[in-house]
């Protein structure tokens, strides 16, 4: 992937459709070109309430396709909105526990579009740091996967999505890597 340092995220073509409902932000936030989303005046999400995880999210894995804030978070990302991705997957993390299972495969997602980002921004060391973190936080589901015989964790195929993450992430690479889920 070519790094384009203070450049504005575009939308990748071929997104799959969509999964949630709520409306997507004014604009991509890259740190160092747009105002801060929660702190700017000029920002998109300025004054807004700070939601808390629903019910569902507190119920992951089971009731992945029920958390719409996980749902929108593969939205955000899906459309390069990075940093509001790692936002709406932040606030599932800690309503999943931040240590159970499917925590941490929400963490490794968070910081898969905070590596993304950091990509973006002409920080590969960081990036690639992060991708490694995030290889750590997707192992716990991928070992029930693997126990399990099952393909997918929590509507992902994580292996080859992963692969394709690895492969976005090299020099060249054109090919986003879209969250599709199995609904």
């Amino acid at each position: 992937m070519a790094t384009h340092h203070l450049a504005p995220l575009a939308e990748p073509r071929g997104a799959p459709s969509r999964y949630s409902r709520p409306p997507l932000p004014a604009y991509r936030h890259v740190p160092g070109l747009t105002p801060h989303p929660v702190s700017h005046p000029a920002g998109h999400s300025y004054g807004l309430e700070e939601p808390t995880p629903s019910v569902s999210c507190r119920e992951l894995p089971g009731s992945w396709r029920q958390c719409e804030e996980f749902l929108y978070g593969v939205d955000l990302f899906n459309r390069a909105y990075l940093w509001e991705a790692h936002e709406s997957w932040e606030m599932v993390w800690i309503g999943a526990g931040k240590t159970t299972v499917p925590a941490l495969f929400v963490q490794g997602l968070v910081q898969t579009a905070a590596a993304l980002l950091r990509w973006h921004l002409g920080t590969p060391a960081g990036a690639i740091s992060l991708l490694a973190k995030a290889g750590g936080r997707f192992e716990p589901a991928e070992q029930l996967l693997a126990a399990s015989g099952d393909s997918s964790y929590m509507g992902l195929a994580v292996e080859s999505w992963r692969g394709s993450v690895e492969d976005y992430a090299r020099e060249g690479a054109a090919t986003f890597p879209f969250l599709r889920l199995g609904m």
